[in-house]
């Protein structure tokens, strides 16, 4: 299947002529080597976490709570690691940017795969069953570049689903960045046939699954470091629903290097099982807990994860 932008997304004219003065003001800088890129990125982060400390607060407050809860070791210095976390997404942050000017050829050499026999037997399972196959990954290290590597270590188009990030002109840049080399973009808001279609013509879909749900009907309370977290189940449904394995998979930084670790897939039952869509969620929750566990500075702490729909009622800066 080849993928391609979704009907459903629409790039304004507004939003074009936004991008294209943008990549006008980096043009100049669209030469230079991607450490210094990354060196800007991390700058930035330095900056953010200093005058932004609201969100600051927010990923030392999850860090300690982390750390009460036995999750995370009590020597772990939360505020520096916080400042590492503004650091990572920063760069991130540069790296869309480079991709978009660049391409992702510039990446050529930069990443190393882990895990590959689990994305190939998933995809072989898929095959079987006559199913599509959904990639799940979380905020952790450059999320955005995982599509494009897997694209270009098996020639399988992937179709990210995201949010809007109520800019025009970034989505606008998102959009285009994430179709670059013949993957696709849904947005999540408005996308679950556009999904479905997908998986049952044996596509790949690829989107996030560690943010807090707040839709009570595609929630759980599980846990999550060490915490009930209302857990998304949006991705479980929609594999039990057209039989589709279920593959995490996170990536890192090695100073310069993409580290990719894809794990074992979560094939569900040929037979409806109510009860396995909460299993194969906590086992996702564990499974990128592990991860952060190891790596705690990839991970977007800036985020409210444990908010729940009753403590927004009583606090609408709950997290």
């Amino acid at each position: 299947m080849l993928a391609a932008i979704s009907p459903s997304v629409k790039l304004s004219l507004k939003a074009k002529i936004g991008v294209f003065f943008l990549e006008l003001l980096l043009f100049p800088l669209a030469r230079l080597p991607r450490r210094l890129w990354l060196w800007a990125g991390r700058l930035l982060g330095l900056t953010l976490a200093k005058f932004w400390p609201r969100r600051r607060i927010i990923a030392e407050n999850n860090i300690a709570r982390a750390q009460q809860a036995g999750f995370l070791p009590p020597t772990l210095n939360a505020r520096a690691t916080a400042r590492k976390v503004f650091q990572n997404v920063c760069a991130s942050f540069m790296e869309v940017i480079y991709l978009h000017m660049r391409g992702f050829a510039a990446f050529q050499g930069l990443w190393d795969l882990r895990g590959r026999e689990n994305l190939e037997e998933a995809y072989r399972l898929a095959r079987e069953r006559h199913a599509g196959t959904i990639l799940l990954t979380a905020h952790v290290g450059a999320w955005e570049l995982a599509p494009h590597i897997l694209l270009a270590e098996f020639g399988i188009p992937i179709v990210t689903v995201g949010r809007t990030q109520g800019s025009a002109v970034l989505d606008s840049l998102l959009i285009q960045t994430r179709t670059e080399g013949g993957n696709g973009f849904i947005f999540k808001d408005r996308g679950v046939r556009e999904m479905l279609k997908v998986l049952h013509s044996g596509g790949v879909i690829g989107t996030l699954f560690d943010q807090a749900a707040m839709v009570e009907r595609e929630a759980a309370p599980l846990a999550f470091m060490g915490r009930t977290a209302h857990t998304n189940l949006g991705p479980v449904k929609l594999a039990a629903k057209t039989r589709s394995p279920l593959v995490p998979l996170f990536g890192r930084r090695d100073r310069a290097r993409l580290i990719l670790e894809i794990f074992p897939s979560l094939p569900p039952p040929l037979a409806p099982d109510p009860e396995w869509i909460p299993q194969a969620a906590q086992e996702l929750n564990d499974i990128l807990g592990a991860f952060v566990q190891k790596y705690p500075e990839e991970w977007l702490w800036l985020h409210r994860r444990w908010k729940t729909p009753e403590g927004l009622k009583n606090d609408p800066r709950s997290f």
